[in-house]
């Protein structure tokens, strides 16, 4: 059984860039987003300077589009952003793209998180999405669904979004946690002769192994090819009435069943 897999790839890189990197916005989007409202404005006026005010309204404005936060410098942020909140919000003035003191950044947070009605990371909050973890992967065991159904959890409750490593390893230890289950379950039901019958499958004599030749087909039903048909029923016998006790246990849905089944085929 594997152990935790710190390596466990849940999402491609560029699905990773999507999540936590800064948001790309197109012109829709920034309408939507950046546009404030009485109490966004209030807050973003109670910062004193030009850079502070934009720095808090693209905060604001990624805040909306992700429930997290980004440590960012004004020169790093898309022109086309920086125009927009310029023509809207402070026409006529010349911003210089100066950096953002970290003390600032962590005000801008605070305030943003209250106004939100939201709560920061804690690892106090691990248990909740380990807990969730353990139920969704029962219906699918694919890093990729359990990961979104985290983040829906995470937008539920109000709280923001941890690190990938964070997620990462509470997806990992449920993965591992529902094989080791299913492993269980699985060896309690196969009997010595069941294990004999499966481990005999796995024999390779000269250039064929009998699992090999179970999945092939009768080419006729001559005697000979019959008679083989039969050695093959006894020889499955023990796996089918192990599998016949294990399968009703297994409690997994039907989409999971669609991936073991894909996974005994490769």
């Amino acid at each position: 059984m594997r152990a935790l897999d710190k390596n466990l790839t849940i999402v491609s890189e560029a699905e990773r860039a999507a999540l936590y990197g800064l948001p790309d916005f197109d012109d829709f989007q920034r309408a939507e987003y950046f546009d404030l409202t009485a109490e966004e404005r209030t807050l973003v006026q109670s910062r004193v300077g030009l850079a502070e005010q934009v720095s808090c309204i693209l905060q604001v404005g990624y805040f909306k589009a992700k429930q997290a936060f980004f440590k960012f410098r004004l020169a790093d942020i898309p022109q086309e952003d920086i125009d927009f909140l310029m023509r809207r919000y402070f026409p006529g003035q010349t911003l210089r793209r100066r950096r953002v003191r970290q003390a600032e950044y962590y005000k801008q947070r605070k305030e943003i998180l209250r106004l939100f009605d939201y709560r920061p990371w804690s690892q106090t909050f691990t248990p909740l999405l380990s807990e969730r973890a353990a139920q969704q992967v029962r219906r699918d065991v694919t890093p990729a669904f359990i990961l979104s159904e985290l983040i829906a959890l995470l937008r539920q409750e109000k709280i923001v979004r941890p690190g990938y490593n964070t997620l990462q390893a509470v997806i990992s230890e449920a993965l591992a946690a529902e094989r080791r289950r299913l492993s269980e379950i699985v060896e309690k039901a196969f009997d010595r002769d069941a294990q004999a019958a499966l481990q005999q499958l796995l024999v390779r004599e000269e250039t064929i192994s009998a699992l090999a030749e179970v999945k092939q087909d009768a080419k006729n039903f001559g005697y000979r090819m019959m008679a083989l048909e039969r050695e093959k029923r006894s020889s499955l016998a023990p796996l089918h009435r192990a599998a016949k006790e294990a399968l009703p246990k297994l409690d997994i849905s039907q989409q999971n069943v669609g991936y073991y089944a894909s996974q005994a085929t490769y």
